[in-house]
């Protein structure tokens, strides 16, 4: 009798171990869980949700999620591009073929130049540069599994490239109306006469179709810090005779600026406008050949090339020294 009741209060510890293991492990995810909400629930322009790169983030209104207040950066791709070269094989240091300023002409330099060495100088705090579509679906992929990992975030959210409607409410372009980037560009002529959707299926053709309305308002020319557009400066490195600067414009840069260098928007983004073309997850066009970039660059000097309601399509293979991306993270509700 007696090993029988010892068996039994074994039995009965066994249980008890294994309920309080379980009890734990949920109290462990519940606490993950309520982290997250409850961080994600705080975000704001003033209090940015901080993931594990130092990557911020902030809630959009009219959005169901928190956009990356700047492009990704060279360190945080390096992260990735470290990571990736010994664990999965991942091992892309060179491959684009950016055209660079040299001389009095555009030359395509081969495949010789790539995100860890553009042709001109970068800091970490710059904006990864020289990156394809697919680059930048690649780190948003591995981003979300390393977070994951970590309990940083849930397995319903993500990481992942703008929509381009997304881009649109984030930028401040009112109302558009078309399935794809090609159709609503460009057509809204000027809001002040209460043209505030447009036709249009498609990226292509709704492309700078919003005429008047650019990421500092609606005032031309830009104001002095406006963004890194085509400034004088551009000029005084080997800009091409045939290219001119945008008249009268100054903003310090030559090439890329670090990222936050200018006035954030409304939302506490920075640089919608300028440093950079930014990939979209959508494509361009029906034809579905090219993927959509909006925002413009250090290149950009004319004026329809800085509306705000203006798209470019590129292969998402391709790589250059005017392009990089911007992350957001989806599944969580914004405050």
């Amino acid at each position: 009798m007696a090993r029988v009741g010892q068996a039994r209060r074994q039995q009965r510890h066994r249980k008890l171990r294994k309920r309080l293991a379980w009890a734990g492990g949920l109290l462990a995810l519940v606490a993950v869980c309520l982290g997250t909400w409850y961080w994600w629930g705080l975000a704001s322009r003033d209090h940015p949700w901080e993931n594990s790169l130092g990557m911020k983030f902030v809630p959009v209104a009219g959005t169901t999620v928190l956009f990356g207040v700047w492009d990704v950066r060279v360190r945080d791709f390096r992260a990735f591009a470290q990571d990736r070269a010994g664990n999965g094989g991942w091992e892309y240091q060179k491959g684009s073929q950016p055209f660079i300023l040299k001389s009095d002409d555009w030359k395509p330099r081969g495949w010789e130049y790539g995100w860890n060495d553009p042709g001109f100088a970068q800091s970490d705090e710059h904006p990864v540069v020289c990156v394809s579509w697919e680059d930048a679906q690649a780190f948003c992929a591995w981003l979300t599994r390393k977070e994951r990992v970590e309990g940083r975030i849930g397995a319903g959210q993500c990481y992942r490239l703008p929509t381009d409607a997304e881009w649109s409410v984030a930028v401040g372009l009112p109302a558009e109306s078309g399935a794809t980037p090609r159709e609503k560009s460009g057509k809204v002529k000027d809001i002040r006469y209460g043209l505030h959707s447009l036709l249009g299926a498609t990226p292509r053709e709704k492309s700078g179709k919003v005429k008047g309305v650019y990421p500092w308002g609606s005032g031309w020319p830009p104001p002095s810090g406006a963004g890194n557009y085509a400034g004088i400066e551009a000029r005084d490195r080997d800009w091409p005779a045939d290219w001119n600067p945008l008249e009268g414009y100054r903003d310090a840069y030559a090439r890329t600026s670090p990222v936050g260098s200018f006035k954030a928007n409304q939302y506490g983004l920075y640089d919608m406008g300028g440093n950079v073309w930014q990939w979209c997850e959508d494509w361009y066009d029906t034809d579905q050949k090219f993927r959509v970039l909006r925002g413009a660059s250090w290149i950009s000097n004319y004026p329809d090339h800085l509306l705000s309601s203006l798209r470019d399509g590129n292969a998402p293979g391709s790589r250059g020294g005017i392009v990089g991306f911007r992350c957001v993270l989806e599944g969580g509700s914004p405050p």
